[in-house]
């Protein structure tokens, strides 16, 4: 199993970024590969992704700025990706890591990968340029 981490700058302070990416109602503006849409149904948060429908719960503090994304792909099967966002003066680092999922093969993996890279260009130019949230 491999991991793939990722950090961007931004600028824009830690609070207005932690607070937007921690709401999964944003998965879609800023998680462009991964998230379609995303609905609430009974408490639990739900992404149509490209492979389907995923449940995705969000555990995140902000005063460590940890927002941490578990995804339930099949029954008993789960995948992790773990963020944080860190103050930086008047900005913020953004960093990312996710995890290559128990049955993931290589090649998908890579292309997931790829897809975080722009994801965090955007996440970038929503907070710079759309900033406050």
């Amino acid at each position: 199993m491999q991991a793939d981490t990722q950090a961007i700058s931004i600028g824009a302070g830690a609070r207005d970024v932690f607070r937007f990416v921690a709401d999964p109602r944003n998965l879609p503006r800023w998680a462009v590969g991964f998230a379609k849409s995303v609905r609430q149904e009974n408490g639990r948060w739900y992404v149509a992704a490209a492979a389907g429908e995923v449940e995705v719960r969000v555990e995140s503090d902000q005063n460590s700025g940890v927002v941490d994304f578990r995804l339930t792909l099949a029954p008993g099967v789960e995948a992790l990706a773990a963020s944080r966002v860190l103050p930086r003066g008047t900005g913020c680092e953004y960093v990312f890591t996710q995890f290559q999922a128990p049955g993931m093969p290589e090649a998908v993996f890579e292309k997931s990968v790829a897809a975080v890279r722009h994801e965090l260009s955007v996440l970038k130019a929503i907070a710079e340029v759309e900033c406050p949230f």
